[in-house]
């Protein structure tokens, strides 16, 4: 199996339909997603953050793959900074956030990160791929029609940011795919669809409270 049959896999094409269309993203396309929501979504993301840059840090230590060690030399520099500014924006105080206000969705995601990261360098890539290549797929193909998140979707669609997607997907064309690469992909946009499930649906409440 090839990226071609990955990319059109019935359960991956299905799920990122449901993440392309999910009323996150819908709402704001719109402007009208609702502040407390976008704050619940950036408190996750800057726990998420600090361990996907921990997962990055691992596979570029370990990997003697020469592409690998590139690829991972381009993620991570631009989105905490620009997350911290969104935090500003939203009056959040980074200081307030911290791991026990994980939930469920986000606990068990991050744990697929750091599961196959440590085991090696493919794998661990394979399990960042899905957040990389679905927030790439958002901000190139949703219709902006109010200004509101549009700073959201313009640093999703920067150059930048789609040539790391780019470096994925060509290291990932020469690879073959078993059962093993397929699952990793598939629960890893399947965490993307829940987490935002998880923003959109949550009353703001996590286990802890």
């Amino acid at each position: 199996m090839k990226l071609f049959d990955v990319l059109n896999d019935k359960y991956i094409k299905s799920t990122v339909a449901s993440i392309m269309n999910h009323p996150f993203i819908n709402e704001m396309s719109y402007g009208t997603l609702s502040d407390e929501k976008f704050k619940y979504y950036l408190i996750q993301d800057d726990i998420y953050l600090k361990y996907y840059k921990e997962a990055a840090s691992v596979i570029y230590k370990n990997t003697g793959n020469d592409d690998i060690k590139e690829l991972y030399e381009m993620i991570g520099m631009e989105e905490p900074e620009f997350h911290l500014k969104m935090l500003e924006m939203f009056k959040i105080n980074k200081e307030d956030i911290n791991d026990s206000m994980l939930n469920y969705t986000n606990y068990s995601y991050i744990n697929h990160l750091k599961r196959w990261s440590n085991e090696n360098d493919v794998k661990g890539m394979l399990a960042m791929f899905p957040c990389q290549w679905t927030y790439d797929l958002i901000a190139q193909n949703t219709k902006i029609n109010d200004d509101r998140f549009k700073f959201w979707f313009d640093f999703y669609k920067n150059e930048r940011y789609h040539e790391i997607t780019e470096r994925y997907l060509s290291i990932m064309e020469k690879l073959d795919f078993g059962d093993l690469y397929l699952m990793i992909i598939r629960y890893g946009t399947m965490y993307e669809l829940r987490y935002w499930d998880d923003a959109y649906y949550s009353k703001g409440d996590y286990i802890s409270s």
